[in-house]
């Protein structure tokens, strides 16, 4: 099934509600924005237990880490504002985001010299996508907890999605639960479909380019 099929297919079908982290007015906007599409790739939103949830950590790093969603809530503190742009052709402007530069995160993990590669896993079990060290340490890459002072919505990637501004919102992995720095790169779920691994945004660009 094509990408446009599993957008429509998903749009709007379930909602999600979290409590999590109450955040200081300055990192507050007024609502979560509406999304024109939630994609799933495999046609549901993963429920996931806030308590039980844990990002598994590993690979080319000093030792294997995981991290409950406490502390990452904890160390969420940066606030962003970005515009998401959908492969499919819409976008949503200047949406409030807040999670983990992703920079900062990985040079808490201590990668060693091989380390070439992100590996980003999904919850839903399928979904998979990479960056490079040097797009994953990009200005503005995160790992997101929370959207208008909010927690994510469930079909929003709730508790963690990753974040990256400067590419196409495919790259953004939503429901993480683990990471890991690789030497060779993996082909992602979507670019085993023809779609660039380099999804850099580019003016007049859709879906339609790539069938």
């Amino acid at each position: 099934m094509q990408r446009r099929d599993f957008l429509l297919r998903s749009a709007g079908l379930l909602s999600g509600a979290a409590s999590g982290l109450l955040l200081p007015a300055w990192a507050r906007a007024a609502t979560i924005p509406i999304f024109p599409e939630y994609y799933t790739y495999t046609g549901f939103y993963p429920k996931i237990d806030p308590q039980l949830y844990r990002l598994h950590c590993g690979g080319l790093i000093e030792e294997p880490k995981s991290f409950t969603l406490a502390e990452l809530y904890k160390r969420s503190a940066l606030p962003e504002v970005h515009t998401f742009h959908c492969v499919t052709g819409w976008t949503v402007a200047d949406v409030h985001w807040q999670g983990i530069l992703l920079a900062d995160f990985l040079s808490d993990l201590r990668p060693n010299d091989a380390a070439r590669y992100v590996v980003f896993h999904s919850a839903d079990g399928v979904y998979v996508d990479s960056l490079s060290m040097e797009q994953a340490r990009a200005p503005g890459v995160m790992l997101a907890t929370h959207i208008s002072g909010q927690p994510l919505l469930r079909k929003g990637g709730y508790p963690l999605r990753l974040l990256v501004p400067q590419m196409y919102g495919y790259k953004s992995v939503k429901w993480v639960n683990r990471i890991e720095l690789v030497a060779k790169r993996p082909e992602g779920t979507w670019e085993r479909d023809g779609y660039p691994s380099n999804a850099y945004i580019k003016k007049g660009f859709s879906w339609s380019d790539l069938l």
